[in-house]
């Protein structure tokens, strides 16, 4: 069943705790630290599939965790990893922030992934702060949370062309001639409920080593931009098109009105859609219908428009049951799509998944500021260390002071004022100075 929208919450993996440990052995009285590493938390990645084309499998679902990872072990073993997990989508997928509506990656191209939510670093095991000064540590680190998120996957079709017009216009009729996808249809308006892919070859129309992908549009109607009809779910298919075939039924009693109620409506959506590459074209002239002089009046308009970018001020004249003009448009559309080389995103990525990651932030910066009963510290380093720190081991909370003489945070509070006994908020974590 197609769908193209659904909302999810992700959380990723937790890291494992770091242990305090130290080895206590019949003939080993000196054993030392010996307190293993936390597992990392594993992430979420997003990726491409091929093979899909739907986001239906998501439907049901609310929330999607990774796995957290152990906590650290005696003898100096570390906890295992907790396993990545990979959420599979249709290439063409927009992932967004939920919350902040920011596009977070636009998925258009064969094995790409992208870390949607960051699984959480394993705390590190008193074994790992041994040191010339430091013989018996006891301290360990809290594994770091995994990032939690609420995202929405918006799927636009990639397709060289896109069929619009009007409700009943022959759009699913003509893709079914064309290629073999088979679309339903009737004669009643919105028999095309969700949009349909159709591949056509050139061979088949005497145009060798050539073939592009057909997307057929559910119709337009009058202030489908806003929500009317069925056009506000299914215009963002027509985004990725790079031309468009407007179809206009040579019944009508006005092609110059049904026209321009398309492009207006293709206009409120995106302004840049009406900048598509467009070929016109009359369908249903085998019906035995006058339209000589409605076709006259079109072409007069199609020469003087400027809004619209159309390929040809006459318009193809075609109908998809007996074939006549149909190897013209698809001759037609070859060369546009020749002229128009844009980008398609079908470009092919590798051998192995290309993968995007929230960019970290460089070096380690920080801010300090005084609110009315306590000193704020922010920053992407820091807020990590006291996230791991557990404010309950008079020992782990020493090493974080000495992370944050080390980095100049102290040095900054001490302008600021803030003296010993003075309260710091870290991450939403909140300490004695």
């Amino acid at each position: 069943m197609f769908c193209d929208k659904v909302t999810l919450k992700l959380k990723a993996g937790n890291g494992g705790n770091g242990l305090v440990s130290f080895l206590r052995e019949k003939y080993r009285a000196k054993g030392g630290p010996d307190g293993g590493d936390g597992g990392d938390g594993g992430g979420i990645y997003v990726v491409t599939d091929p093979n899909m084309n739907t986001l239906y499998n998501y439907k049901t679902k609310n929330l999607l965790r990774a796995e957290s990872g152990e906590n650290g072990k005696k003898y100096k073993k570390a906890g295992a990893s907790g396993e990545d997990l990979y959420v599979k989508v249709p290439i063409g997928t927009v992932v967004f922030d939920e919350d902040t509506e920011e596009k977070i990656f636009d998925l258009t191209g064969e094995r790409q992934a992208v870390l949607v939510a960051r699984g959480g670093e394993g705390g590190y095991g008193n074994a790992h702060f041994v040191s010339s000064v430091r013989q018996a540590p006891q301290v360990a680190e809290i594994g770091e949370k995994g990032e939690e998120k609420s995202v929405r996957f918006e799927l636009k079709l990639i397709a060289d062309v896109g069929l619009v017009g009007l409700p009943n216009v022959g759009k699913s009729t003509l893709l079914s001639v064309v290629s073999a996808a088979k679309p339903k249809i009737a004669d009643y308006p919105f028999t095309t409920l969700v949009p349909n892919l159709g591949v056509v070859s050139g061979s088949s129309f005497g145009i060798e080593g050539f073939s592009f992908v057909v997307a057929d549009i559910p119709g337009l109607i009058e202030g489908a931009s806003y929500g009317k009809g069925l056009g506000d779910e299914f215009l963002r298919h027509v985004e990725r098109t790079r031309v468009l075939v407007h179809v206009i039924d040579s019944t009508s009693a006005d092609f110059v009105k049904d026209f321009e109620n398309i492009n207006a409506e293709l206009a409120a959506f995106h302004k840049d859609l009406i900048q598509k590459p467009q070929i016109v074209v009359l369908s249903k002239t085998d019906l035995g219908q006058d339209y000589s002089e409605s076709l006259a009046v079109f072409e007069k308009y199609l020469k003087k428009i400027k809004k619209v970018r159309i390929i040809n001020t006459r318009p193809i004249e075609i109908s998809a049951p007996t074939h006549k003009g149909v190897k013209g448009l698809v001759v037609l559309i070859a060369e546009t799509l020749e002229k128009n080389q844009a980008e398609t995103g079908k470009e092919s990525v590798g051998e192995d998944y290309k993968v995007f990651t929230p960019e970290d932030l460089v070096g380690d910066r920080f801010t300090v500021k005084k609110e009315e009963d306590r000193f704020v510290v922010t920053g992407k380093k820091i807020e990590r260390f006291a996230r791991k720190t557990d404010f309950g081991n008079v020992h782990s909370v020493e090493r974080l002071r000495d992370i944050m003489k080390k980095t100049g945070i102290l040095k900054e509070l001490a302008k600021l004022g803030a003296m010993n006994g003075d309260e710091i908020e870290i991450a939403d974590k909140r300490f004695k100075l």
